[in-house]
């Protein structure tokens, strides 16, 4: 199962990224990669790691045309993000407000999409951003939503 996910969704979770006023180079390194395996084109790589590299704010973010899909899965992959380094601070917790409100998603999603990623983070590695499991939460979030889920 391919997991395609949107420059724009990258540049949401650089975002979320700075909100502690810092990114570390395993966030960088582990969004970088994770944005080559989600059919990123190298252009936008570039974007991306540019984003990790200034201070980006969540300001000019706009969903776009992403479906209901990658919208729940940039979710679930901000919260996993913001809870990585094991403290959520208060400007983590407000950009996911923020991020949930510009993705249009209700609380039963976002609580859903949460839940997901503190499952895939648990597991061995999961709090390692170099080496989290993309495909992993893809299938957690399928089991949590299925209705949502595209037919592959």
């Amino acid at each position: 199962m391919d997991i395609v996910l949107p420059k724009e969704a990258f540049i949401a979770l650089a975002a979320l990224s700075w909100a502690d006023g810092s990114v570390r180079p395993r966030e960088k390194d582990g969004l970088v990669k994770a944005a080559g395996s989600c059919g990123i084109s190298d252009a936008d790589l570039a974007e991306i790691a540019k984003a990790l590299s200034v201070d980006t704010k969540l300001d000019n973010f706009v969903p776009g045309d992403m479906t209901d899909w990658q919208r729940l899965l940039t979710y679930s992959l901000a919260v996993w993000l913001a809870r990585v380094d094991g403290v959520q601070s208060t400007e983590e917790s407000d950009l996911l407000r923020d991020l949930a409100k510009r993705l249009d998603l209700d609380k039963g999603k976002t609580d859903r999409a949460a839940a997901a990623a503190n499952d895939v983070a648990c597991l061995p590695d999961g709090g390692r951003p170099e080496r989290f499991d993309f495909v992993a939460l893809d299938k957690r979030l399928r089991e949590k939503l299925p209705h949502l889920a595209p037919k592959d």
